[in-house]
């Protein structure tokens, strides 16, 4: 199962309104979207502005489908406005 790792670096003043966008919207799109075991959220506790998003896949082929869907658009259109800077790795596990 892959792990996608993405670090997000929120734009000064931005974090909380981030932070509720994620929690009332993005979580709830990416729970739904096929192949995605799960979704976990958290803010940095030395760097607040920092938030880390990681996704459980089935496997890359969901996650490369996904990347074609209306829901990879609007994850990205939600989160664009707050972020300044983001990383995204993924990782085999198990």
């Amino acid at each position: 199962m892959p792990l996608e790792r993405t670090e997000l670096l929120i734009k000064a003043g931005q974090e909380e309104a981030f932070a509720t966008a994620m929690r009332t919207q993005g979580i709830a799109l990416l729970s739904g979207v096929p192949g995605v075991l799960s979704v976990s959220f958290g803010r940095g506790v030395e760097n607040p502005a920092k938030f880390l998003l990681l996704v459980d896949w089935q496997n890359m082929d969901a996650h490369a489908a996904y990347n074609k869907t209306p829901a990879s658009g609007a994850i990205r259109a939600l989160i664009r406005p707050f972020s300044q800077a983001g990383s995204m790795e993924h990782f085999q596990m198990g």
